[in-house]
């Protein structure tokens, strides 16, 4: 994308409020404290240029927000949402109820505790 000085410019003191503040919003009057009062026109067509090019758009009078591509024009990596991984849907089988199912008899008949200490005081 070609940009030009004032652009460019307007873009590092950008660049320089997000890495004090990370976030996409901010306040046209922080930006505009950093311009010297010599420079202050040419900056305010960069600023307009940079609106034009859509790196920046104007929120209202007083804000304004870093665009995606604006965030990749000053070197930030542009945050992606996360994504969900989604569980497959669980089939449900008609042929299952939703009863449980007693443990397979083998033979054998469960011993409690109490049982298992009677046994031991009759030997």
């Amino acid at each position: 994308m070609d940009l030009t000085p004032g652009e460019k410019t307007v873009l590092r003191q950008i660049r320089a409020l997000y890495a004090t503040e990370a976030r996409r919003e901010h306040q046209l009057k922080a930006l505009m404290m950093q311009w010297p009062p010599i420079h202050h026109e040419a900056y305010r067509r960069a600023y307009g240029g940079l609106l034009a090019k859509l790196l920046i758009q104007d929120v209202d009078a007083q804000i304004f927000r870093i665009t995606e591509t604006g965030l990749g024009a000053i070197g930030v990596a542009v945050p992606r949402a996360p994504v969900q991984a989604q569980a497959p849907a669980r089939r449900v089988d008609e042929r299952k109820s939703s009863t449980p199912v007693p443990p397979a008899d083998t033979g054998k008949r469960q011993v409690g505790a109490f049982s298992r200490l009677l046994g031991a005081l009759r030997r």
